[in-house]
């Protein structure tokens, strides 16, 4: 059954969605972002492993042809397992995580989305497989609010106001946007990384 974009019935529940996840994201992990993007990299490693392995870096460094932060970037890599399917679908959902509630630190689904006190499109990049030396895995960022706008011209070019319609009623973080390559950050792990910039 098909709906038209603008019914109004279906609006007040996007809205509660996008209102639920402000609230659960803005006061749980206020300035513990590092710490929720820590855990979440020790949470890829096996739960008895004692060799795991964790980048963190900060790179101020500003290169004005890179589309990175205007403060510089944050790089957390780690050497767990890659990043897949069914973490890309927690990661693209509020309150849903891929960890089981006894697995360790964090399943609620909220640490990674902390990150957007730091930045307004989190980027993440990812290995295919264990031991590949190449992020050749996921490798996305989640939409900006320009984004809304593309999109509604490719899905919808003759329904003016579509663009706003989305920004109103979409969060960013449900809407990736897929990249075609994985930059190099200066010294973050080949293993895995998820970039706020």
């Amino acid at each position: 059954m098909s709906q038209s974009w603008n019914r109004p019935r279906r609006a007040p529940d996007l809205r509660f969605c996008a209102c639920a996840a402000e609230t659960i994201i803005s006061p749980e992990c206020e300035g513990r972002v590092l710490v929720e993007l820590l855990q979440n990299a020790h949470d890829a490693h096996p739960a008895r492993s004692a060799d795991g392995r964790i980048e963190i870096l900060f790179d101020e460094d500003e290169d004005e042809d890179e589309d990175e932060g205007e403060h510089g970037t944050l790089y957390v890599a780690n050497g767990g397992k890659p990043f897949g399917g069914r973490d890309f679908n927690a990661l693209c959902s509020i309150a849903l995580s891929s960890k089981r509630a006894d697995s360790g630190t964090g399943h609620k689904g909220v640490g990674f989305k902390s990150v957007l006190h730091l930045c307004d499109a989190p980027e993440v990049y990812s290995v295919a497989r264990e031991g590949s030396r190449i992020l050749d895995g996921f490798t996305f960022r989640f939409a900006r609010l320009d984004d809304f706008d593309a999109l509604a011209r490719e899905v919808a070019p003759e329904r003016t106001g579509f663009g706003a319609h989305l920004r109103e009623n979409l969060l960013t973080l449900k809407v990736p946007v897929f990249l075609e390559d994985a930059p190099r950050p200066p010294s973050a792990s080949r293993a895995g990384a998820s970039s706020p910039s």
